[in-house]
């Protein structure tokens, strides 16, 4: 089975920690982007930079130089506050070090395999750009990973994610000599938060709702004429968070009507869909896991989104969650920044781009995985 050179390790681990020490917003990941393409270059791959149109979206490839391809998708933006508290900086490496393994099979490969940097994953959803753009129109997979804590899992999917933006529009006025002149926009906010604190009683289970306050105002003594807040909604199904959207306009419109404002309601996130996992890739990447020792659950439902789920409505797709952590920690927090650099995440990192690496072989050297896997 093909592994990573220890060189080659310790190169991944480096890139790992310098990507983990700048982190950058959905599509600034310019430092990112700039070592992950020096490290390529440097083992002689070429790099395609600004696919898709997107300034930090890149593209390498071995293999046939044209045609069908297995693509390995890196991510490297980070979270505002918390830094790499989501561990793209693993997601970055673990990819890489896949496509390290598939260039030194690069002759036997009967189709090419590519790594594609995908910025934005975090806000902006850049695989959705990229899919618009025709840059997995060659794609006959796509494999991927993320951090984790716990469990090793392969084939897990997500929630459903849509993002909007609320602002309300009301009047300024003295909010000491002249309050009742005034229309207060942050009032109206406050509304629609204690709206949908009402309306989660009702929701399924796994369907989510969650916000936080952009623009309340910019002075204590002026009644707010302008606030607004973001809100994330998510669901297992899209039939269940389209019904969300609507529900969540009305009460908008409910807060608007309280507080005597005006209401507009627009996209801030597009629509993350769930992770449609191809469980005959899955196969092939637990068996790969199976033979570095690991034994990864199979179909996890995971409160979270992600745009590889986009991908995988038009790509076969699978994915490895790997744990950063022996006990459960949250993610998107101080905790999950500070064990994404530390050795079980490396360790972890590294066997399983030797599992997506092995995979991506076997599906770009075996015409009729391909054919099962495209049925």
């Amino acid at each position: 089975m093909p592994a990573l050179t220890s060189a080659q390790v310790a190169e991944l681990v480096a890139l790992s920690r310098d990507i983990h020490t700048h982190p950058e917003l959905a599509y600034q990941e310019r430092h990112a982007a700039q070592s992950i393409a020096a490290l390529l270059e440097k083992h002689g791959h070429a790099i395609e930079r600004g696919i898709g149109g997107l300034e930090t979206a890149f593209r390498a490839r071995v293999g046939p130089k044209d045609g069908p391809a297995v693509a390995l998708l890196a991510e490297y933006d980070a979270l505002p506050e918390v830094g790499h508290g989501c561990g793209h900086n693993l997601i970055a490496i673990s990819n890489i070090g896949a496509f390290l393994i598939a260039a030194g099979q690069a002759t036997q490969l009967a189709v090419g395999v590519e790594l594609i940097g995908t910025p934005a994953e975090e806000s902006g959803g850049g695989k959705i750009e990229l899919l618009r753009k025709g840059v997995f129109d060659q794609s006959i997979a796509a494999l991927s990973s993320h951090p984790a804590s716990g469990a090793w899992a392969v084939s897990g999917t997500g929630l459903g994610v849509v993002g909007k933006r609320v602002t309300f529009t009301g009047v300024a006025s003295h909010a000491g000599a002249a309050p009742e002149k005034g229309r207060n926009a942050l009032n109206a906010v406050i509304r629609l938060f204690v709206g949908i604190d009402g309306w989660r009683q009702q929701l399924e289970s796994d369907s989510r709702v969650h916000g936080v306050i952009t623009d309340g105002g910019k002075a204590m003594n002026v009644v707010p004429a302008h606030a607004e807040a973001i809100f994330g909604l998510r669901a297992k199904e899209r039939a269940t968070l389209d019904g969300m959207v609507e529900r969540f306009g009305e009460i908008a419109m409910g807060a608007a009507l309280l507080t005597g404002t005006k209401v507009e309601v627009g996209e801030y996130l597009p629509y993350y869909a769930p992770v449609n996992a191809n469980t005959l890739l899955g196969d092939i990447v637990s068996e790969e896991l199976g033979r570095l020792g690991v034994t990864p659950v199979r179909g996890v439902l995971v409160a979270a989104s992600t745009d590889l789920g986009n991908v995988s409505q038009k790509v076969p797709t699978d994915w490895v969650r790997f744990p950063v952590s022996e006990t459960l920690i949250a993610g998107h927090s101080d905790a999950m920044r500070e064990a994404s650099v530390g050795e079980l995440a490396h360790r972890n990192a590294v066997i399983t781009a030797e599992a997506l690496g092995a995979t991506a072989v076997r599906v770009a050297t075996d015409k009729a995985l391909r054919e099962r896997i495209a049925r």
